[in-house]
């Protein structure tokens, strides 16, 4: 019988699919040996947060597909799967409205300052309510860094609240932004100095690496947020602190940090004006199910002769 590895945990749901058809291994880590030992026979791999290395790729010869639980594939060695006819496979769908739901909400805690609200209630200082002001967002700009299906979504949630858009991606079709009444800008700089939100939502890359830095920063309104639920690595921490410490711009709210996990001691911690989770935009009920069946599905679809419906990098036909 053909087997399944996974490096971590998914939910049941994907398990039982792939059981009909599949023995299903688990790892007991996430290393590279332990990953190339374990997933030695295996024919398919579904990972989360771990690491796919080219070494890995490598050393798994009955290796057919690997799959992602979620969208981004920055985790996997795409050179070294396209090099060995490898099929990679994620979920793009999977976890879009909880992702898109979890933008919306941090925008709205940020810029109403509630869990500083929330604590200083608590506290009994009620007094504070004069002091700690919030901003309102209907007739706000709110600038998209990227405009893919989470971004998309996003729109469609935050225009019951009056705000304008404009959007900055180079690969989008124009039609696409006509169609949100999203006013596409040519250059990123643009965005950055005509947002009151900047909320980032595109791939982590070689050109988005650091996209976002001091430099960025130095354009952004002083009254500007920064919410990034994408990948930590788009932005310079340490000029994102530097600009909230000093009151370049007004708050931000991370769901991704450049290193995950962040630090317990990560300066931006202990500022008031910034918003945190820890990268579980997508970790809700729903999108846990959507991601293990979506990722098991495609694994099933490929090892069966099937064309899997997500398709990552269909060069290798």
């Amino acid at each position: 019988m053909k087997k399944v590895f996974l490096t971590e945990p998914i939910h049941q749901d994907g398990i039982n699919l792939l059981k009909k058809e599949v023995d299903v291994i688990i790892g007991s880590s996430t290393d590279s040996e332990t990953i190339i030992r374990e997933a030695a026979d295996c024919q398919g791999i579904i990972i989360r947060s771990a690491k796919i290395t080219g070494e890995i790729i490598k050393s798994l010869p009955k290796l057919k597909v690997i799959a992602k639980h979620g969208i981004g594939v920055d985790n996997i060695d795409l050179i070294a799967a396209n090099e060995l006819g490898i099929m990679v496979v994620n979920a793009p769908e999977a976890n879009i409205h909880s992702v898109a739901e979890h933008a919306l909400g941090m925008i709205l805690a940020v810029t109403k300052n509630f869990v500083q609200l929330d604590n200083e209630t608590r506290k009994g200082n009620f007094y504070l309510r004069n002091k700690i002001i919030g901003t309102e967002i209907k007739g706000k700009t709110v600038g998209l860094v990227g405009m893919g299906k989470i971004g998309l979504l996003l729109v469609e949630k935050l225009r019951g609240l009056g705000v304008e858009f404009i959007g900055y991606d180079p690969y989008v079709n124009p039609d696409t932004a006509r169609k949100h009444e999203i006013a596409l800008v040519e250059t990123l700089d643009e965005l950055l100095a005509n947002s009151d939100i900047i909320t980032i939502h595109t791939p982590l890359t070689d050109a988005t690496s650091k996209m976002i830095g001091e430099k960025q920063f130095n354009m952004m309104k002083s009254s500007a947020y920064l919410i990034n639920v994408s990948r930590g690595s788009i932005v310079d921490e340490q000029a994102l602190y530097q600009a909230l410490k000093t009151g370049q711009i007004r708050g931000a709210a991370l769901d991704v940090f450049e290193e995950e996990p962040p630090a317990k001691d990560n300066p931006l911690f202990t500022l008031d004006n910034i918003l945190v989770s820890p990268h579980n935009a997508a970790l809700t009920e729903d999108a846990l199910i959507a991601m293990a069946v979506h990722a098991a599905q495609g694994v099933l679809d490929h090892i069966n002769g099937k064309r899997p419906k997500y398709i990552v990098n269909p060069q290798i036909f």
